[in-house]
């Protein structure tokens, strides 16, 4: 038996190819209904048309609706903070992890140390604490496993 030619398998793994390739793409005629013409050129002015108006719209929304809501509201967030913070400094006992001022404990951490609570096998890279750690609202975390 004679052996294959190393053209020969070359050739024969290679992907068939057709025998005649189309020279120009072939688009199928439009569909009954379907707009050609100046009809189809009209529809897709007006396309341009409702694409601008609705553009324009909602650009004056976002700036005259949207803006002046944002800026209210961050008025409203502040004022109701700055009151918070003066109500927190005349009653600081009312707040979580505080005890009255007569009552309170020498310890520097009035919270309950409870065991599964900042639970850390090593330290941060930045400190004991988390990264986002309030010293105000939480207790100091000195513990590690």
């Amino acid at each position: 038996m004679q052996r294959p030619s190393a053209l020969r398998v070359v050739r024969s793994l290679r992907a068939p190819t057709r025998a005649s390739t189309r020279k120009y793409a072939m688009v199928p005629a439009p569909e009954p209904g379907f707009p050609t013409g100046e009809e189809f050129l009209s529809k897709k002015e007006a396309v341009k048309h409702h694409a601008a108006h609705t553009t324009s719209l909602w650009k004056n929304i976002s700036i005259f609706a949207c803006v002046p809501v944002i800026i209210g509201a961050g008025y409203y967030v502040y004022d109701l903070e700055q009151k918070h913070a003066a109500h927190k400094a005349e009653h600081p006992h009312e707040y979580i992890g505080s005890s009255p001022p007569t009552v309170r404990k020498a310890s520097t951490n009035p919270s309950k140390e409870y065991p599964y609570l900042n639970r850390r096998p090593r330290q941060f890279p930045w400190g004991p604490n988390s990264l986002f750690f309030n010293p105000h609202v939480g207790s100091l975390s000195t513990k590690f496993l």
